[in-house]
């Protein structure tokens, strides 16, 4: 007689794997946010980059980034399983680290970059869905908690290199190369960690994990081209988001190249078996519905990535954004110290992962269940009251940038309310998403369908880098006058704005005097001070102190490559809000659609 089947015990255990899981992710994420933090305030002010420019390329890293999961995934999923995967691509992270550290100029950088978008894209689809591996049904409720450390985990360690990297880059004594090597000293700890830990995880193995099998060589050759061409797109700095499309075009259509044709029988039995599972009948529905979904979190991940390290750290920069924190307390002789101290503008960031701290549970005790009482509070109901969150904390910064523009001192404060508004809307999209994702991919394909959820940062970001990259808009300078003033004679000046950007590059022979008596090129951003209609011509003021530029020189005009925005102040973040509430509309109507089901590991 067969015994009757009785359900697993219940366990409340946390699997001893994830220490080393959150310890790893926490060293990880102090190195990606550490460089990511401080690389737009870098190519600016060491490097001499325009606004535009240094904003489309840290957002062009963090699309490789992003990007590089996909290869990561498959690697995983396929051939090496999750940790011989994250070993591997630790690797040559820790190399993109030092890379950057004591690279000398923009070839450098790039190759810097390349490296450490390729090895941190590797391991993030397998670091989080390792987390998942580590859990049965017995303790699966436990998964939510889990995912909540990690979660944690990477706001913790990037709010501590948000705060420390930027100090070193502003510190002469220590300046770029120990802001970025500090970076690569934890990644270093990272690997580490997670080597000695190889013992505690829970292993699913890869599709090819047979003694004898081995990697076919056209896919190396595949691989390899698949990568050089990644590398080609974007150290070009154009056409990213056509890039991303048409790599994932190849993708598919290598794919069913070798299910639908006889090429087929050339594949190992388990290779031929995961692609048919992943990408034919059921796992192939789950890849188009969770893809859709993934197209509106991208749009979610355009404007928060502009908060870290980007347009909003740009507008930190400004003399006319007070970051006296505590300045209200100046008048009290037991806080002077307090009262004197300035925040850099590359730390406000840090404020994200304090909220984070605060923001989760209070949204997990508090607001959730409170909500739960008027209506079911379904992970796509969260995704899309976080949508219209998000797009509310860039009008905030919309203000921020008209009142800045017209030469008006406003608060940091103000900029942390915007922070504020924005991780609300992280918790709802991002954590929710996250979670949502591994349970609703089957086992098999966690880490391909982890790849495709970390794609859609590398979209948004692309899109953010296009966005970027189109709203310049070249000007025909006849003219500099040089002088204790500097004047520029251009097209229709009376089209300008006080507060308006225009940017410099190339070797146009003039140069302006720095602070402390340095000098340098007439390079990167400076803002329109005034506008001469009748003269047709623009003085200009530095950017940052909005003082007059003092310059020399004769101009080069056919040398000299001259731009302004054509999204000029508050309406960069204005087209951002509208395009975000915009998605947030039509995803109310794709979460009427969708429908949800459930994937988890058995108990054993």
């Amino acid at each position: 007689m067969t015994p009757a089947a009785t359900a697993p015990l219940r366990s409340d255990k946390m699997p001893a794997g994830i220490p080393f899981i959150i310890a790893n992710e926490f060293a990880e994420r102090f190195c990606f946010y550490g460089v990511n933090a401080i690389l737009v305030q870098y190519m600016i002010q060491f490097l001499h980059f325009g606004d535009a420019k240094a904003q489309t390329w840290q957002a062009l890293f963090k699309a490789g980034a992003y990007f590089f999961p996909l290869l990561g995934a498959i690697v995983s999923d396929v051939f090496l399983a999750k940790f011989r995967t994250i070993i591997s691509f630790s690797i040559v992270y820790v190399l993109g680290c030092f890379t950057i550290a004591f690279s000398t100029g923009e070839t450098s950088m790039v190759i810097g970059m390349f490296l450490m978008a390729f090895g941190t894209g590797g391991i993030k689809p397998c670091v989080s869905t390792n987390v998942g591996d580590q859990f049965t049904s017995a303790n699966a409720h436990l998964i939510e908690r889990a995912f909540s450390y990690f979660y944690l985990a990477i706001n913790i360690g990037s709010a501590f290199s948000i705060y420390f990297c930027p100090v070193l880059l502003a510190d002469s004594e220590y300046g770029p190369r120990y802001a970025f090597g500090m970076p690569g000293v934890m990644m270093a700890f990272a690997t580490l960690v997670f080597w000695l830990g190889r013992s505690k995880f829970a292993v699913v193995p890869a599709a090819m994990s047979k003694p004898g099998l081995a990697l076919p060589g056209f896919l190396l050759v595949f691989f390899a081209v698949l990568a050089f061409t990644v590398f080609v797109f974007t150290a070009s700095g154009n056409n990213i988001l056509l890039a991303t499309f048409t790599l994932l075009g190849t993708l598919a259509a290598v794919a069913a190249l070798f299910l639908k044709t006889g090429l087929r029988k050339r594949l190992p039995d388990e290779l031929r078996a995961w692609l048919e599972r992943s990408l034919t009948g059921e796992g192939l529905r789950i890849v188009g519905k969770l893809s859709l979904l993934y197209l509106f979190v991208a749009f979610f991940w355009s404007l928060w990535d502009q908060s870290n390290g980007n347009s909003w750290t740009v507008q930190a920069q400004s003399a006319l954004m007070d970051k006296h924190l505590f300045g209200f307390l100046g008048g009290m002789p037991a806080f002077a110290n307090l009262a004197t101290y300035e925040m850099l503008p590359s730390q406000v960031q840090v404020v994200n992962g304090l909220f984070i701290v605060i923001l989760v549970p209070i949204f997990t005790f508090g607001i959730y269940p409170l909500l739960g009482k008027f209506f079911a509070v379904t992970p796509l109901r969260k995704m899309g009251i976080g949508m219209f969150v998000t797009a509310s904390s860039f009008l905030i910064v919309a203000s921020i940038e008209q009142r800045i523009q017209g030469g008006e001192t406003v608060s940091m404060w103000w900029q942390i309310t915007a922070y504020a508004v924005l991780t609300a809307g992280e918790v709802l999209v991002s954590i929710t998403a996250l979670e949502y994702s591994y349970k609703q991919a089957p086992l098999y394909m966690k880490s391909f369908i982890m790849s495709l959820f970390l794609l859609s940062t590398s979209v948004g970001n692309a899109f953010t880098a296009a966005v970027n990259s189109i709203m310049i808009e070249p000007l025909q300078a006849s003219e500099i006058v040089t002088g204790e003033q500097t004047w520029v004679s251009v097209q229709d000046a009376a089209a300008f704005v006080t507060g308006q950007k225009i940017d410099f590059a190339g070797d146009n022979g003039i140069t302006v005097s720095e602070a402390e008596g340095k000098s340098g090129p007439l390079a990167g951003t400076f803002l329109v001070a005034e506008v001469d209609e009748a003269g047709g011509r623009l003085r200009l003021m530095d950017k940052v102190s909005r003082q007059p530029v003092p310059s020399s020189g004769s101009f080069k005009a056919g040398e000299a490559e001259v731009s302004t925005y054509s999204l000029v102040g508050p309406v960069y973040f204005l087209f951002f809000a509208a395009l975000m509430a915009g998605v947030a509309v039509l995803f109310i109507f794709f979460a009427m659609w969708f429908k949800e089901q459930t994937y988890v590991r058995e108990n054993g």
